[in-house]
């Protein structure tokens, strides 16, 4: 009886019911290698379960699971600066001279437009104040103001020798100014057919006018041109979307939005699609399940808060503000979005998730074909370890090394639904094989405490 008790408490420590997965996909290598990177598609983040994906792996034909490691979208890498024409405008000795006499103030000499942008500039001390000697050049940022990151200068006639000094000055206004680089140099000098140049005037700041003053009376050569250098734009083209609709509206929260998404992606951008000529700000958030608090109202984190949107029909063309940039990626299943102020029968937007796909490395181990096989509740956190090996061989090729490339192949059910089954709650078995032995024992005790008042009992006469 007690071999049957130990027996019976042991089984569900033997018993085993295999994890499987979602779904499946067959993975196409190119060529023979060691190693491959398959980019993920939005199929497989809308199986995953798991945020951290440790539910999306990479198979072998006998099930056996190989060494692999998801991979976030790689850095973007930014393109070649950019070079912009700027208005520029000399302003001559005298003018110069005089304004810097004025306490800086150019509104004498400068003529705007209503959007500030600078349309001429006159000598109003006429030719009694004329003077000679080199001028100042007034440059109007515009709509670069913020984004240059330096001027390039271009001469006329492509002198021979140029060694000149300038003091960089900045001003939002045109009357008060401040250094920004107390001595910049230009240079041209050639010498037996080589040349040395630095025609580059590096520019941090945020105001919108610059001008640059010669630090010596004369010897600049007549200007052609002035250029702004942008920075590159990273080359990255590869951003995929998700659009939601809203889900039936709380008539106890006026203009509030919820939205599901399914699955697991990496989003990073957040947009909204209204109807033309309309301006709403948002209170953006999100919460997902695995965020355990008392109240689910808690759970919800806050994304952005009165986030700016608007769309404009003008004809053939149509303009909309700029996407949200969420600044690090959440893959939260639950968003929200909340007018302000919270007008009624504000109409429910499309909500537009953007993410860049990832990927996932790894090692042609055992026997193919491979599958990449994603969702399941009861996966385990797993280790990876090629993330050293990954970082040795970039360090060895260049950082910009990667694995050979296997694709895709079309997806499959492989256990559906029943694969998202949390798994049964842990118990201590331990504790339960104790106790039917301490019952098992407490009863052969009492059976053999029996059988003695049995044997002991006096005959019947």
């Amino acid at each position: 009886m007690i071999r049957r008790l130990w027996w019976m408490a042991l089984l569900p420590l033997t018993a085993h019911a295999a994890d499987d997965f979602a779904r499946q996909w067959p993975l196409q290598p190119a060529g023979k290698a060691g190693a491959y990177r398959v980019a993920l598609d939005a199929g497989v983040y809308r199986a995953a379960y798991w945020r951290d994906l440790r539910d999306v792996q990479v198979i072998d034909a006998d099930g056996r699971p190989m060494a692999s490691a998801v991979q976030a979208a790689a850095t973007p890498i930014a393109g070649p600066a950019r070079q912009v024409a700027l208005d520029w405008f000399a302003l001559p000795a005298s003018a110069a001279s005089a304004a810097t006499t004025a306490g800086g103030d150019l509104s004498v000499v400068v003529q705007r437009d209503a959007g500030g942008n600078v349309v001429s500039v006159r000598n109003t001390l006429g030719a009694a104040g004329a003077a000679k000697g080199d001028p100042s050049w007034l440059v109007d940022l515009g709509r670069q103001a913020g984004q240059v990151q330096a001027l390039r200068v271009e001469w006329e006639g492509e002198p021979t020798a140029v060694d000149l000094g300038y003091r960089l000055e900045g001003s939002d206004d045109l009357r008060r100014w401040q250094v920004l680089d107390p001595e910049v140099r230009l240079v041209r000098l050639h010498n037996q057919g080589r040349q040395l140049s630095s025609d580059r005037v590096a520019v941090s700041t945020s105001l919108r006018y610059l001008r640059l003053v010669p630090l010596q009376r004369e010897g600049a050569p007549p200007l052609r041109a002035l250029r702004g250098e942008l920075a590159g734009d990273a080359a990255a083209n590869d951003w995929q979307w998700i659009e939601l609709a809203a889900s039936a509206p709380d008539a106890t929260a006026p203009a509030r939005f919820r939205y599901r998404m399914q699955g697991r992606f990496p989003v990073q951008r957040v947009d909204v699609a209204m109807p033309p000529n309309t301006a709403v700000s948002w209170n953006v958030s999100s919460r997902d399940d695995d965020r355990k608090v008392a109240d689910a109202e808690q759970a919800w984190q806050v994304r952005a808060s009165g986030w700016n949107t608007w769309t404009l029909q003008e004809g053939e063309r149509r303009q909309a503000s700029a996407p949200l940039e969420l600044g690090q990626e959440t893959g939260d299943r639950d968003w929200q979005l909340q007018a302000e102020p919270a007008v009624a029968g504000t109409p429910a937007p499309a909500l537009k998730l953007g993410y860049r796909p990832g990927s996932v490395v790894f090692l042609a181990q055992g026997r193919a074909p491979y599958l990449l096989v994603a969702g399941n509740a009861r996966a385990g956190v797993r280790e990876s370890n090629l993330e050293p090996m990954l970082a040795a061989l970039r360090a060895r090729n260049g950082a910009q090394w990667q694995p050979a490339v296997a694709s895709l192949g079309e997806g499959a059910v492989r256990a559906g639904d029943k694969a998202y089954a949390p798994a049964a709650p842990v118990r201590d078995w331990k504790n339960l094989v104790l106790w039917a032995v301490l019952v098992a024992g407490a009863l052969a005790v009492a059976g053999f405490a029996m059988s003695l008042l049995r044997g002991n009992r006096p005959a019947n006469d």
